[in-house]
């Protein structure tokens, strides 16, 4: 079983040993930011199963976040958000992407996968698309 386990993930690789490209993933409906103790401040963010979420402006608004996949859409690799610069960088290969996701650089030839989000009382969740 764990050979099979390890064939699988051999095989889900390209050749430069970078993780193979992914679907864009649904949110996770466990996927919640209690917004009383995790991104209070502008800029502020959390990264985490697979998503970035960055408070953009003040409130507890659906507005007042953006919400990515960190899944680089050239290889797959994961991308980390840089809140000095309001971008994000996929060291991987190189590609960055401005604060709205939109591609600057590549080799990736399209921009990062954007959500919604939803806040109730002071959670937010990600929206299914």
């Amino acid at each position: 079983m764990a050979c099979l386990a390890c064939m699988t993930s051999a095989c889900s690789k390209e050749d430069n040993g970078a993780p193979s490209a992914v679907n864009n993933p649904a949110p996770a409906s466990g996927f919640l930011i209690n917004l009383d103790s995790e991104i209070k401040a502008v800029n502020d963010f959390v990264a985490r199963s697979g998503y970035i979420v960055i408070r953009t402006a003040t409130g507890n608004t659906p507005a007042s976040f953006s919400a990515f996949s960190s899944v680089c859409p050239h290889a797959g690799a994961t991308v980390e958000y840089k809140n000095s610069t309001s971008s994000f960088l996929c060291a991987a290969h190189g590609s960055t992407f401005s604060g709205t996701g939109a591609l600057i650089q590549g080799p990736a030839t399209r921009g990062l996968t954007k959500f919604d989000v939803e806040i109730t009382g002071s959670t937010l969740r990600l929206k299914n698309q």
